[in-house]
């Protein structure tokens, strides 16, 4: 059975169950609360999406790709664990799944179909782009550029330039419009912070950005396309 559609909002099906057999249900969410206990948040509902993938569940789908995302996860992360289900899940609801996650337009599944360690195909390797005039990024704060679809954050930084993607992988605030404070970047939805040098999650463990290399000739920024660190 593929994933079928279903109403929105709490289950019909649980509700009933937790008044006709509440010690039953009671002691099934227990024992759900309690197998997971010594994993991470992360890994927890990873594992649960593959679980959801394999019982064809839409809804709970949804829900635990969120969760795996709050807790740090990636969209490579959330793909391969879609991918996992396969040996019991097969094709069709792996293909389904990756249609319902889709649907939720969350932030980095588009930068996942260049594969890491390479180009999209007919693309260079890397461009060299001018991007900006080094005077219109502001003293605080950062200013966001478009270059092929990317939204790129650049910051002043101890007296050089940082750039670095400008969409938090959380819910996809703009960290342009957030606080920088020496090399730390506070997005302004939730305040996941990122270290400008290498892009990695300061409170939120697994977290990352994209960070780009950058230069100034002739008082234009230059940000290097296709060599995200």
């Amino acid at each position: 059975m593929a994933f079928q559609g279903k109403p929105k909002g709490e289950s019909r099906g649980l509700s009933f169950l937790q008044k006709a057999r509440p010690e039953a249900i009671q002691h099934l969410l227990k024992f759900f609360g309690a197998s997971g206990r010594h994993l991470d948040p992360k890994t927890r509902s990873l594992i649960s999406v593959v679980t959801k993938v394999i019982s064809a569940s839409p809804r709970g789908l949804q829900q635990y790709v969120r969760k795996a995302m709050e807790a740090g996860a990636s969209a490579d992360e959330i793909i391969d664990a879609v991918l996992c289900s396969y040996p019991c899940a097969g094709l069709t609801r792996v293909v389904d799944a990756m249609d319902v996650i889709l649907d939720l337009g969350l932030p980095g599944f588009e930068s996942a179909l260049t594969p890491s360690g390479g180009a999209a195909p007919g693309a260079s390797s890397s461009a060299w782009v001018a991007v900006a005039e080094a005077d219109q990024l502001p003293a605080t704060g950062g200013l966001r550029v478009e270059v092929d679809s990317q939204s790129i954050a650049l910051f002043k930084v101890n007296g050089r330039i940082a750039a670095v993607s400008d969409r938090c992988p959380h819910r996809g605030g703009s960290l342009s419009e957030g606080q920088v404070m020496g090399d730390v970047a506070t997005c302004p939805l939730h305040g996941w912070q990122f270290d400008l040098k290498d892009g990695h999650g300061l409170n939120q463990p697994g977290a990352r950005i994209a960070v780009y290399p950058v230069k100034v000739e002739e008082g234009k920024v230059w940000v290097q396309v296709g060599e995200k660190n």
